[in-house]
């Protein structure tokens, strides 16, 4: 299977299982995710909001990785599922709004 093809397939049943997972008043998007070859760490990089709900909800997800993986590979069939799962927040949307106030300012 492809590469892209399989971050595909993860993202889409990923997403499925964080809907069931998170509160119905948070708002999510998978930005990006890191295959590692044969095991390793899959490091999912997320954009959450309201961004201060953020960190609590990394911290939980991060804390039930190993139920996330394992409904992972029910769901999804792929030779080397990683070992470890770590979710990250990215603050690069609120970054960008800053520097767009900012340049429309000048």
């Amino acid at each position: 299977m492809k590469e892209e093809r399989k971050k595909f397939l993860i993202i889409e049943e990923l997403s499925k299982i964080l809907q069931e997972i998170l509160d119905k008043d948070v708002v999510f998007t998978i930005l990006n995710i890191s295959l590692p070859q044969k095991g390793g760490v899959m490091k999912i990089i997320l954009s959450i909001f309201p961004e201060n709900k953020a960190e609590k909800i990394i911290k939980e997800l991060n804390k039930d990785s190993n139920k996330i993986k394992n409904e992972l590979k029910k769901r999804c069939y792929l030779r080397y599922l990683p070992k470890k799962i770590i979710f990250k927040f990215s603050k690069e949307l609120k970054e960008l709004q800053m520097i767009d106030k900012i340049i429309k300012n000048l």
